[in-house]
């Protein structure tokens, strides 16, 4: 008997591995089955072989998580070599940087070389200039003639149709039809029925002149797609803006049963009317909307605008156009007010615009955290660790640009949206400043803005001096009703009110608040006691769980006075913040500044509703920026983790661990403590006893006091005038090394730093000239007299502040300085400071080479052979820098001691610094080394012999000592800096007090570099779910509108919420595709203009490659 055949059995034994998570010990272990083939007898089968694979917890969050990918060894060496060479490298040798221009991941070890650019690409300009100018210059004047229809003498759209005799082609149009061939009159309206505002030129035989559709014919029918039965014409003198111009255009309103009001039918059309009644002048919705966005980014005025549109127009001066300036003002802030009407959803609303709560018209902050909304349902009882996640961060400052002259008044300009967004209402506001009018202006303990312009000059003629403003700290987006205006300086009463009013509308339900604001440490100390006075508004009482905490923005802390304890206002040592450095105002007010032009001249009104609306533009570039710069940020963040643990780390093995236990429980104590702290303050250098510059400055105000109680008239005193001098001219030394260590590729966060101190130093100088005529009034005589050459000077030389000469009595020659300088005792007083400059000076290099030489043992003792060490050369670069500012300042301060005193005993205690004094107490002198005799030529110096005394390239190193020199041990000279009077306690209880202070500082580093981390990570999850919040509400906005509502209506407010709708969740999904693995993405980590340039440079190089012809899209087909 026969059987079918079989079927071929398929090759067995190919691997199938599908990893299901087990219940292990190891949470992170994986059981996977792996199929496995075998033979017994005749016989093959396969069966599963169970595998356990191990998968570290960052790469199982990372798998399973929206959450970017997060890298511990982002940002950090492959090894410890390169720290190594850091280490022993000179001090002075500045090609070492802590930060790298481009972050990398050392986990892949992969380089991107960018390919070389051509000559096209890096200078397009050129080599247009060269090879294309005349030819773009050609076609322009061709355009002026009839180009290729210059022999086209009747209407081809006449010939096209057939319709008799074609007409004389004379007609053109030149600002909307693409072809530009020459029509009849006829034709030219028919094309245009629905194109109203083209502009239109005719031939008259040798030149074109400028003509009107209206001239031509054309009348357009509104409320219709056409003819109406019963039209009615519009004014004869209509006028209508657009983007091309201003054009006079004939319509035909509806006169027939299904007429609405004219207003009505313009609107409809796109088109917005001045006025309801007898319409004469309109503009389109879409020059609205241009001259919107041009006033959002350019902060022009609106009569810049209004003369471009006008001179689009006509710019001969021959046909000027009636001026329509006043009415185009009037729509677009009507304009300015619906878009924010309509953006705030008011229109869904059955109660409209009327029912409109305060501030609730404002575009949030997407970050901050808002309970119900963004927050998790158990965030009140997160752990004590966790609860700096659900902080508000704020900040808040005055602008003294944004002025308002004495314009019109509220009764004829009341303002139509004021308390609606981010200005305070008004009238209760208005009622609390009277109650404090008679409070004094804030007086800073720096010399600062807000203290030089109340009650002088500036403000006179003004109605308000300024605003002030409340910011998130983290995003930099203004907050709901956190403006208000400065009747007259920045005082307490002003801030006090617009700081509750931004907490309690956007921040109330919280339990947190850190509030950064650059005097603090004056207004926060009596701000509690200041809200429970009978005259304090009810609507503005805080919860009395709040938590508020002060603090003062990082480059404004270091300005002020340093006293006790005064590090608990710096963001540098407050525990949760992250590396919040709370200088938003600075930047929020910066590209608003230029608004204050326009807005001035304003009325009251008028004004505010102008500057709701831009603040609000800025929140919206802000939200939807959100993910580049959330990304961005936290690219950096993993970066300053990384090397700051690391730095930290590394700094940690080399102390005895009996001080670092000692010194963390002093950390932990000052982190535990509310404000104010009482605590032993672990950030505090201890005062020497030779005269410091702080006990100096606090001398000179005893002074000053007893001279005001003998009677004295309150004026800033001598001795700040100088203080103030030494400060600029320290934080000139400081920028000159930023700017020196900035490299051009470097990242725009350290070229925005660099930009952002400059400006502090201007700002810092402006105050100071305005001092420099009362104590040096024969200045002026002196520099007519004796002229300086500065390098602003120099044809083309960029004017830098550090550049500044700062005018102090040692600069003038001793048989002029009593002319020049008041009070006489002025270089007395300079003499005095630039003492105690040089006992700090000293004090902070010997710390300096104290942690150098701690460093270098640590590593000679315990690393051996290759294995590495840190892997982050933060500190030692750090170390580095602070010794070249040191060194700086005692050589400028001894410098001006000697032009002022002259030669004498001092200068046994406050010697020259030579190079080869700057050395630690372990190493021994440098032996000056001879050449080899008879190898120099004539003429020439033996370099070696020669040994420079000061220079800006000295060492921290020993000197590398051969055999025959010996140990140096025997003859060892201990460098003059040791041997300075200084404070017995300089060293503290552990060999090493200021090395205490600096471990506590890397400890911050390192806690607040963590934080951050873990905050941008929260951030990106409240962003993602405010947004869901949003789509949400604009779907639950459709249909609560019933009333007095045709279909039309409701089938465009349905739209508009869907639109918006789908707005958010387009965000929230571009932000999570941008922050799903941003450590690796090349266009967050170099920004996106970066981006943009390398798509100009592959366009230039594509047309390199094709000679610029199209490709049609075939590039890859030969």
């Amino acid at each position: 008997m026969s059987f079918p055949n079989k079927r071929a059995r398929n090759k067995v034994g190919g691997p199938v591995r599908v990893a299901v998570p087990t219940n292990t010990d190891e949470s992170s272990a994986l059981r996977v089955n792996r199929a496995r083939s075998f033979k017994t007898g005749g016989y093959k089968a396969t069966a599963n072989q169970v595998e356990i694979l191990d998968i570290s917890q960052e790469n199982w969050r990372n798998a399973t998580s929206w959450a970017p990918a997060d890298s511990s060894n982002f940002a950090l060496d492959v090894n410890g070599s390169d720290y190594d060479q850091a280490l022993y490298a000179s001090v002075m040798d500045e090609t070492w940087t802590t930060q790298k221009d481009t972050p990398k991941d050392t986990t892949e070890g992969t380089t991107n070389k960018k390919r070389k650019r051509s000559e096209r690409s890096q200078r397009p300009t050129v080599i247009w200039t060269e090879k294309y100018r005349s030819e773009y210059l050609d076609e322009l004047m061709r355009l002026e003639g009839r180009g290729e229809f210059n022999r086209m003498a009747r209407c081809g759209d006449c010939v096209g149709r057939r319709n008799g005799v074609p007409g004389p082609a004379l007609y053109r149009c030149v600002s909307g039809c693409f072809v530009p061939d020459l029509t009849c009159a006829d034709c030219c309206v028919r094309r245009h029925q629905r194109e109203p505002f083209h502009v239109i030129e005719m031939w008259d035989g040798s030149r074109f002149t400028r003509s009107t559709l209206k001239s031509l014919g054309l009348r357009v029918q509104l409320n219709h797609t056409s003819a109406c039965p019963t039209p009615v014409p519009c004014h004869s003198n209509l006028t209508v803006m657009h983007t091309n111009g201003i054009h006079e255009v004939a319509f035909d309103f509806c006169g027939c049963s299904r007429s609405i009001p004219q207003h009505i039918q313009l609107l409809r059309r796109r088109i917005y009317p001045a006025s309801q009644q007898t319409i004469q002048t309109c503009a389109t919705f879409p020059l609205l909307d241009l001259l919107l966005k041009l006033s959002f980014t350019s902060k022009g005025s609106m009569l810049d605008m209004y003369t471009a549109i006008e001179k689009l127009t006509d710019s001969t001066g021959l046909h000027t156009p009636k001026s329509k300036y006043r009415m185009l003002m009037r729509m677009m802030l009507q304009y300015r007010h619906l878009l924010m009407a309509k953006w705030a959803g008011r229109g869904l609303e059955p109660s409209g615009i009327e029912g409109s709560l305060p501030g609730e018209w404002a575009m949030i902050c997407l970050s901050c955290p808002y309970p119900g909304i963004n927050l998790p349902d158990d965030w009140e009882s997160a752990p004590e660790e966790d609860q700096f996640l659900y902080r508000a961060y704020t900040a808040m400052d005055a602008n003294f640009r944004l002025k308002n002259q004495l314009v019109s008044n509220y009764s004829q300009d009341p303002g139509m949206g004021i308390g609606l967004s981010f200005m305070v209402p008004r009238e209760p506001y208005e009622r609390y400043q009277l109650v404090k009018r008679k409070d004094d202006d804030i007086s800073t303990c720096v010399g600062f803005q807000a203290m030089s312009q109340a009650n002088t000059r500036f403000s006179r003629g003004l109605r308000y001096t300024g605003v002030a403003g409340v910011f998130c700290a983290r995003s930099e987006t203004f907050l709901p009703l956190g403006v208000a205006n400065l009747q007259k300086g920045e005082r307490f009463s002003v801030m006090d009110y617009v700081f509750a009013s931004a907490i309690k509308r956007a921040f109330s339900s919280v339990s947190d608040v850190l509030i950064s604001y650059d005097i603090s440490c004056q207004w926060f100390v009596n701000l509690k006691h200041r809200m429970q006075e009978i005259t304090w508004p009810n609507h503005l009482k805080l919860p009395d769980s709040l938590n508020l905490v002060p603090a003062i923005p990082k480059l404004h802390e270091r300005m002020h006075a340093q006293g006790k304890n005064h590090q608990q206002y710096s963001l540098n040592y407050i525990p949760g913040v992250g590396l919040t450095d709370g200088e938003c105002p600075e930047r929020g007010w910066g590209p608003h500044n230029s608004m204050g032009n326009s807005t001035k001249s304003n009325g009251p009104g008028a004004r505010c509703d102008i500057i709701d609306s831009t603040f609000n533009w800025w929140n919206w570039l802000k939200a939807i920026n959100m993910g580049s710069t959330l990304a961005g940020r936290f690219c950096n963040a993993v970066a300053d983790r990384n090397q700051q643990v690391e730095a930290h780390r590394s700094l940690t093995e080399t102390l005895d661990q009996d001080l670092v236990r000692s010194w963390e429980s002093k950390c932990v104590a000052w982190d535990n403590e509310p404000y104010p702290k009482t605590v032993e303050n672990p950030y505090e250098y201890k005062v020497e006893e030779a005269m410091t510059e702080a006990a100096v400055r606090i001398e000179f105000a005893k002074e000053e006091e007893e001279r005001l109680a003998k009677g004295g008239a309150p004026i800033t005193p001598p001795s700040a005038f100088i203080e103030m001098s030494l400060d600029i001219e320290d934080a000139q030394r400081r920028l000159k090394r930023l700017a020196k260590n900035t490299s051009t590729k470097a990242t725009t966060r350290l070229e925005s730093n660099l930009i952002e101190q400059r400006r502090q130093l201007r700002k810092q100088i402006q105050a100071w000239e305005l001092l420099l005529p009362m104590y040096m009034p024969g200045l002026a005589e002196y520099l007519k007299k004796n002229p300086q050459i500065s390098p602003q000077m120099e044809d083309g030389a960029e004017h830098l502040p550090e550049d500044d000469t700062i005018w102090v009595p040692s600069r003038i020659p001793s048989d002029l300085r009593l002319e020049v300088c008041h009070p006489k005792d002025l270089p007395e007083i300079e003499e005095r400071l630039r003492v105690s400059q040089c006992t700090d000076a000293l004090a902070m290099l010997r710390h300096v080479l104290k942690i150098k030489s701690r460093l270098v043992y640590f590593k000679q003792k315990n690393v051996r052979g290759q294995r590495g060490g840190t892997r982050s050369r933060a500190i030692i670069d750090r170390v580095h820098m602070r010794a070249r500012i040191s060194v700086d300042k005692y050589r400028h301060a001894r410098e001006a001691k000697l032009r002022l005193s002259g030669p004498g005993p001092w200068e046994e205690t406050l010697r020259v610094l030579n190079d080869s004094d700057i050395r630690s107490f372990t190493d021994a002198a440098a032996k000056p080394k001879r050449g080899r005799p008879g190898t120099l030529e004539d003429g020439q110096v033996d370099r070696s012999t020669s040994m420079p005394v000061m220079t800006d390239d000295y060492s921290l190193d020993p000197e590398a000592r051969e055999a025959r020199d010996g140990s140096g041990e025997t003859r060892k000279e201990l460098s003059w800096i040791w041997l300075t009077p200084r404070d017995s306690k300089e060293s503290g209880e552990d060999g090493d007090g200021i090395l205490a202070v600096e471990w506590a500082k890397s400890r911050a580093r390192s806690k607040r570099a963590t934080e951050e981390v873990r905050l941008l990570r929260e951030e990106m999850r409240r962003t993602l779910a405010t947004l869901e919040w949003k789509a949400a509400h604009w779907i639950e906005l459709i249909g609560k509108r019933t009333t007095n509502i045709s279909d039309t209506l409701s089938e465009g407010l349905k739209a508009y919420a869907l639109k918006q709708s789908a707005l958010y969740i387009g965000l929230r999904d571009s932000f999570k595709a941008q922050w799903k693995d941003p450590l690796n993405n090349q266009d967050v980590k170099k920004g996106d203009n970066d981006s943009a340039e390398d798509d100009e440079e592959d366009e230039d190089e594509l047309d390199d490659e094709t000679g610029g012809l199209d490709t049609g899209g075939y590039d890859d087909i030969d």
